[in-house]
């Protein structure tokens, strides 16, 4: 855990909580996780904190499986076999045994009191989702394949709320910094399809907190030039051995041309020589296999053994690099690379295993820096679950710089609320998608703690206690999680058929940025900052009508509900159904969507708007003119005439014409029919084209003026509707004659291009 704050209260000021709580509009109420199961898989939970009781002093919480505890059977859940489990009942009868131990400073309480706090300790320090059910798995991190453990947790929380017939959304705030960081292990695979098979499932976790520690990932393209980088050994690593140790991951695609091998230098006053290599390998050696080669010196000294064995896992090689008890502490082993490929490892002995050289400042005379591959600050997010697209991964930005402890002193630390913590992780995973998900609040938070860790620190350390007794200061992306997962716990109360992906885009989609996030998405604030206000509104319904709420008379509209919409009623009580409307008139609708979110859409109001009058045709000469409308349509012979939409037309062909219109409410109106005698005259704008005769019946001839030459003269006819029915191009003479046999009866334009210019006739086939 990392640093506290000052209260809640500003927690959920910050995330946008408190307007969910009051039901600020457009929520049609408050929400405060009622009828939601929050799970929490941690350290465990101080059962007899008031914070996770209710107003009568019983548990809130419905179900308790500690994993640590010995394996009793009938008190070993089923099919698991391992650990105790206990019900409300069990709890408050005081039969449960599990706590949450002092030395592990809260953490899984201060986590609960986060997410699901009901502040009925001293009405301070309110979590996300207060009148959320609790299920509580204490993790037992000693446990082989620990990861399994956690799916197995999954999979016992989301079994129980399903027994209950509720939403459940689960905290993770844990991990593993080692891994292969794509959530293809198995265990992260298992909670991928626990949390598709049913709606009302989430899960939240933390992104982790070594975004402080010095560079401790390496990958780089790997080449024929021969690259390397050096590793420490670490005498206090997780072995309880001094060991040189990394792991390795890639792709099989990425790892089957690569070569690598182990050396050794030495820092001295006058350089770094280099003093051995071990022989290069490929993974195909390693494979299943455990490799043992020995370094010698150039003296021929022995320098260490190095060991490898790699492993395939689906489509990905994992590999282990050791060398136990190297025989000096001066040297720096190198691991170097040729070929072609890519690899990514985690290695730091913050983390129990080598330190990844990534200082060459201070060498004097070393003369391969160019060959040097540096670590870098990538993919620090934690191992398997928090890699997976559908968990919602969460980073901490700080929450607040100060607060009054239990001796009302005034506690105060460096930084800015609103900033990204230091220690944060950051990513991507390690197939390059997007994580963290989202920020929330994390350092300083004043949360909820076992008793037995309270008293201990308000006699030895009460800086820690806030200044009510009953909260201590946490934080780190493990207090950030919680506020997530309150805040989807907050959601499914309001949409319980919700899945985890509509819960993650409407976090996504109501992210806030500002100057401390910078652009989104990144690899630190993921979409931004969480906005739990904005994520309920964004998961709908979207109660927007596209109807024409205007009705023209003896008209009739199709009303249809939105469309996010499947079950819904209308202030008549027709019920999952369109209707016609013709009349003036008032309609709204209730209805929910497919998350099962609820919604009241405004009220539409209908009007039935007279129709325009008759449109009046007057003939001047060859031109048309409608009375004024605000839209119109010619017509000729009962067909709409392309592109005639202006108050006036020009008539070349003999036919009958007509006119429609519009008016400004959109309601329309035909005029009466006029027959006109086309005299065949050419287009004005095209006076100097000659064309004969008009309306012609098997051919047509085309007569330009002299100054335009034959040889520049292209011809093209369309007919009424655009369609282009002949080209052609002059040769010699400045006259063409067009075949039109066999034409349809109609109108049809003719254009003269030459040198840029275009000119346009009209004529008619009859």
């Amino acid at each position: 855990m990392d640093r506290g704050r000052t209260m809640n209260d500003s927690m959920r000021v910050r995330n946008r909580v408190d307007l969910v709580h009051s039901g600020m509009p457009p929520l049609l109420q408050g929400y405060t996780g009622e009828g939601v199961v929050i799970g929490i898989i941690d350290t465990g939970l101080e059962l007899l904190h008031p914070d996770f009781q209710d107003s009568l002093g019983n548990t809130r919480v419905l179900h308790y499986w500690d994993q640590t505890l010995n394996d009793s059977l009938p008190l070993a859940p089923l099919p698991y076999g391992y650990g105790q489990e206990y019900d409300s009942a069990a709890i408050n009868a005081g039969l449960c045994p599990a706590v949450d131990p002092w030395y592990e400073y809260g953490h899984g309480s201060t986590v609960a009191g986060t997410a699901a706090g009901n502040g009925l300790a001293n009405g301070r320090h309110k979590g996300v989702a207060p009148d959320a059910d609790l299920i509580i798995v204490t993790s037992d991190f000693g446990r082989p394949n620990w990861r399994a453990s956690v799916a197995d947790a999954v999979k016992y929380i989301f079994d129980q709320a399903a027994a209950l017939g509720r939403p459940a959304v689960i905290n993770a705030s844990l991990g593993d910094y080692y891994g292969s960081h794509d959530a293809l292990d198995a265990a992260a695979l298992m909670i991928d399809s626990m949390l598709d098979a049913a709606p009302g499932r989430a899960l939240v976790c933390a992104s982790g907190n070594s975004g402080s520690i010095p560079n401790y990932h390496l990958s780089y393209p790997v080449t024929i030039d021969t690259g390397f980088t050096w590793f420490s050994t670490n005498y206090t690593s997780g072995f309880g051995f001094p060991c040189v140790y990394f792991e390795l991951w890639a792709d099989t695609t990425d790892f089957e041309q690569v070569h690598f091998g182990i050396g050794a230098d030495i820092s001295t006053s006058n350089g770094v020589p280099h003093r051995g290599d071990a022989p290069y390998h490929t993974v195909q050696d390693a494979l299943n296999t455990l490799v043992e080669d020995t370094l010698y010196s150039i003296d021929g000294n022995r320098l260490a053994v190095v060991n490898y064995y790699a492993e395939l896992r689906g489509g990905q090689y994992r590999m282990d690099v050791m060398l136990a008890e190297p025989d000096s502490d001066t040297y720096k082993f190198r691991f170097s690379t040729t070929g072609s490929g890519q690899f990514d490892v985690w290695s730091s002995s913050y983390l129990g295993t080598s330190e990844i050289f990534s200082n060459l400042g201070g060498l004097v005379g070393f003369s391969d820096s160019a060959h040097y591959r540096l670590p870098d600050a990538e993919k620090r997010v934690v191992d398997s679950w928090a890699c997976s697209e559908k968990v919602i991964t969460v980073g901490n930005y700080r929450n607040q710089i100060s607060y009054t402890d239990h001796t009302n002193t005034l506690q105060t630390f460096t930084g800015t609320p609103g900033e990204l913590v230091n220690t944060s992780s950051g990513g991507p995973t390690r197939d390059h998608r997007l994580k963290p998900d989202i920020a929330a609040t994390g350092d300083i938070t004043l949360s909820s703690a076992p008793l037995e860790w309270l008293n201990l620190l308000i006699a030895n350390d009460p800086a820690k206690v806030d200044v009510g007794g009953y909260h201590i200061r946490s934080g780190g992306t493990s207090i950030a999680s919680p506020v997530v997962t309150g805040t989807v716990a907050l959601l499914f109360e309001r949409c319980p058929n919700a899945t985890w992906f509509d819960a993650k885009e409407a976090i996504i989609a109501a992210a806030r940025v500002d100057n401390f996030t910078g652009t989104v998405p990144n690899k630190l604030w993921g979409h931004g900052k969480l906005d739990a206000f904005g994520a309920l509104l964004a998961a709908g319904p979207d109660m927007t009508f596209t109807v024409d709420t205007t009705i023209c008379d003896g008209d009739s509209v199709l009303v249809t509900a939105p469309s996010d919409l499947i079950d819904y009623t209308w202030n008549t009580g027709l019920q999952n159904a369109p209707f016609y409307q013709s009349t003036n008139g008032q309609y709204f609708i209730d209805g929910t969507n497919d998350a099962g979110c609820f919604g009241y859409s405004d009220t539409i109001t209908f009007s039935v708007v007279p129709l325009p009058s008759v449109p009046v045709i007057t003939q001047l000469g060859n031109t048309l003119e409608s009375t004024p409308a605000t839209t119109y349509q010619w017509w000729m012979n009962g067909a709409p005439i392309n592109g005639a939409d202006q108050q006036t037309y020009d008539v070349y062909v003999t036919g009958t014409y007509a006119v429609s219109i519009t008016d400004a409410e959109g309601c329309g109106a035909m005029s009466d029919t006029l027959f006109v005698l086309s005299t065949g005259l050419a287009d004005p704008f095209a006076s100097d084209i000659r064309i004969w005769p008009v309306p012609a019946a098997n051919e047509l001839h085309v007569q330009w003026p002299e100054n335009i030459p034959a040889v520049h003269v292209t011809l093209e006819v369309n007919d009424a509707q655009g369609r282009l029915i002949a080209r052609g191009r002059a040769v010699t003479t400045r006259e063409f004659v067009l075949d039109v046999n066999g034409w349809a009866s109609g109108l049809y334009t003719l254009r003269i291009q030459s040198d840029g210019s275009s000119r346009a006739v009209r004529f008619s086939v009859h």
